[in-house]
């Protein structure tokens, strides 16, 4: 009997999570800047939710906030870490639960997704920490305030020998904002900060139960070498950095490799090009087919390694037809990552298009059509590669799920017109095909419709259609 007991859990939790939806292969961020306070109990009600947005398709994993105690207590984002250990558990730095809320309410909404079948990931911020008490520091001459024997929590008390310039290193790859920066190759036994903070991964791991592995803060400021070891140590599971801030695809794919090519990179290189074309409505200055060039992003270059974002936290928001950008990255290849605010606060859940949004508009169709029609994780065919009208296919798997083409037409104000494109595919489950556009939209007023169905010759040669600053993306008709 004790032998069956793990294996009926296990088929427990896997009738519970399919209760809820089934992963598109898509992450969500799981908060924004500045979010009120407890954040932790609204995370937790959108849990069954974000795992069925539509048709049972949704999220497989979260990013939540860094979620320990930071110098600044309550107001804190958690990007000024002081006790790694305390999740809203101890008194210190003038609060008790942090600005996300309680440990219960964080292990409350870590629960919630796991149980919808959705991986938790942390926020790693290692680069740096904050809140220690001031100290002699004979490695600078000064004081600094580097003494962090004063965490509640009683872990990683370390002093200004784990920081630059210590005896083991004078410097890395950089710091940030005059915090005090942790030195990554201090002895590796306990109270140095390499072995505590590998040591800090597993807790993170086996008692707070984050299983959806890491995303690194600051990447670039310090050796990518510090975070592949904390991903080794943690059992080498799903990690991304946040490297580029400007260094372009070549220094993401420099960062994968750096760390072995095993953590994956956000591609920064990606939105900046999509930030161009969406940002011109007239749709002169875009440049659509650098999108899908690998000398241009990480996600044509390295797709099995890029985490491809319209927004986050840290950068301005794309302010005109960011729909252009997600109906791209939730149907090209590499991993797409929601924003908490686009999907929750900026009306793209549902909406993009111009008055009253139909089914066929937003993110929430798009999820569908990646998990449903391009089997979570597309094999992309370019069918047409220009400027101003991209055209893309997934190659489908199987009648159940056939794949798709998408039609993006950044043609805005200086040519307000739809757009017509006769491609050839070689998607065997499309060919001798009626096609029904099942996710489209348009922010110019009167072209938010849906195209009508076309025919796929037995050949593969279709002529797909999108609005101006639009896109469409056609499947087998009957799903």
């Amino acid at each position: 009997m004790k032998a069956f007991l793990p294996l009926l859990a296990a088929l427990l939790l896997g009738a519970v999570a399919s209760m809820f939806g089934t992963g598109a292969g898509v992450m969500m961020q799981g908060f924004y800047w500045n979010v009120p306070s407890p954040w932790f109990p609204t995370m937790q009600a959108q849990a069954s939710a974000l795992a069925n947005m539509a048709g049972g398709y949704g999220i497989d994993r979260i990013w939540f906030p860094p979620s320990y105690k930071g110098q600044s207590g309550s107001g804190s984002m958690g990007y000024d870490p002081h006790d790694y250990y305390d999740f809203g558990s101890y008194t210190q730095d003038g609060t008790t639960s942090t600005r996300f809320g309680s440990l219960a309410q964080v292990q409350a909404a870590i629960s919630a997704f796991k149980s919808a079948g959705i991986a938790c990931l942390e926020d790693i911020v290692i680069n740096h920490r904050s809140g220690g008490n001031s100290e002699s520091n004979p490695n600078t001459g000064t004081s600094t305030w580097t003494a962090f024997n004063n965490t509640a929590s009683g872990k990683c008390q370390w002093h200004y020998n784990e920081f630059h310039p210590s005896t083991y290193e004078t410097s890395d790859e950089g710091v940030f904002g005059g915090f005090p920066d942790i030195c990554h190759v201090t002895p590796f036994s306990a109270g140095h900060a390499m072995y505590d903070l590998d040591q800090w991964g597993q807790w993170l791991v086996s008692t707070m139960g984050f299983n959806g592995g890491w995303r690194f803060d600051a990447a670039s400021l310090y050796h990518p070498t510090a975070a592949s070891n904390f991903w080794a140590s943690t059992g080498k599971p799903f990690a991304v950095g946040e490297y580029s801030w400007g260094a372009g695809e070549s220094g993401e794919a420099y960062y994968v490799n750096a760390t072995g090519g095993g953590i994956s990179a956000f591609d920064f290189a990606l939105l900046y090009l999509m930030e161009t074309t969406c940002n011109d409505t007239t749709g002169n200055s875009g440049n659509m087919s650098s999108w899908i060039n690998s000398s241009c992003s990480l996600a044509a270059a390295w797709p099995t390694r890029a985490v491809t974002f319209v927004g986050n936290h840290d950068t301005a928001p794309i302010t005109s037809d960011s729909m252009l950008a997600y109906a791209f990255i939730l149907t090209y290849q590499g991993y797409p990552c929601i924003f908490w605010q686009d999907y929750f606060n900026y009306g793209l859940a549902t909406g993009g298009g111009y008055g009253t949004a139909g089914w066929g508009n937003g993110i929430k169709q798009l999820v569908w059509c990646r998990g449903k029609l391009g089997g979570a994780s597309p094999n992309i065919e370019i069918l047409n590669n220009n400027n101003k009208v991209l055209v893309y296919g997934s190659k489908g798997v199987s009648t159940g799920a056939p794949g798709y083409i998408v039609i993006i037409n950044e043609n805005g104000s200086a040519y307000p017109n739809w757009c017509g494109v006769t491609v050839t595919t070689g998607n065997s489950y499309l060919k001798g095909q009626t096609l029904k556009a099942y996710a489209w939209s348009s922010t110019l007023s009167g072209q938010n419709y849906a195209p009508n169905n076309v025919t796929c010759s037995s050949s593969g040669s279709v002529t797909v259609y999108a609005a101006p600053r639009g896109y469409a993306v056609y499947s087998v008709n009957g799903f």
